[in-house]
């Protein structure tokens, strides 16, 4: 299964639908996928943060880490589904793995023990945008379980973040053309 042509495919056919709600309703709405080298993804407040001057669109970044952005207000409302496959994990800084494992002060355990168990296994985190008085990032949505090996369930935490849960059939459409096409 090829999960950046599902990425891709899915922002592809929400976008009529994301571009009339941003027309009429939410000029701030955007879906986006993106493609980051590991040495994108950083620390920042104990947040995870990607965007700098330079670097803030799609077309900035290139490597082998898929996300889908949804951005749904204007300073906070975003969410981010970050895909990590066997291959980048060693490449990830220490600090962007403690974010990802919640390793932070009080440690979960749980779900260190579950990033060590999927060591071979691609998994997706689905996150939330945070804004602290100090900055903000991306941090683990503590609505859900935030990592999965299943990419359909990580593409509904985006759906469910922009209100458009109806868009979960076409999710299931897509990987299974993927997988039976």
């Amino acid at each position: 299964m090829n999960s950046l042509y599902i990425m891709k495919a899915f922002v592809d056919n929400a976008q009529p639908v994301i571009q009339e709600i941003k027309r009429v309703h939410n000029d701030h709405l955007r879906l986006e996928c993106f493609t980051f080298d590991p040495e994108d993804l950083y620390e920042d407040c104990g947040c995870l943060e990607y965007q700098s001057e330079k670097k803030h669109s799609p077309e900035h970044f290139e490597g082998p880490i898929n996300a889908v952005y949804a951005q749904f207000g204007e300073e906070t409302g975003a969410a981010l589904l970050l895909e990590i496959t066997p291959e980048v994990r060693g490449l990830l800084s220490n600090a962007v793995v403690d974010i990802l494992c919640d390793r932070g002060e009080q440690g979960d355990i749980e779900f260190i023990n579950a990033w060590e168990k999927s060591a071979n296994e691609t998994i997706y985190f689905r996150m939330d945008h945070m804004y602290y008085m100090q900055g903000g990032g991306f941090e683990l949505c503590n609505e859900v379980d935030q990592i999965t090996t299943d990419l359909g369930a990580g593409l509904e935490h985006i759906t469910w973040r922009l209100g458009l849960s109806y868009l979960n059939d076409t999710i299931d459409d897509l990987i299974y053309d993927a997988t039976h096409g």
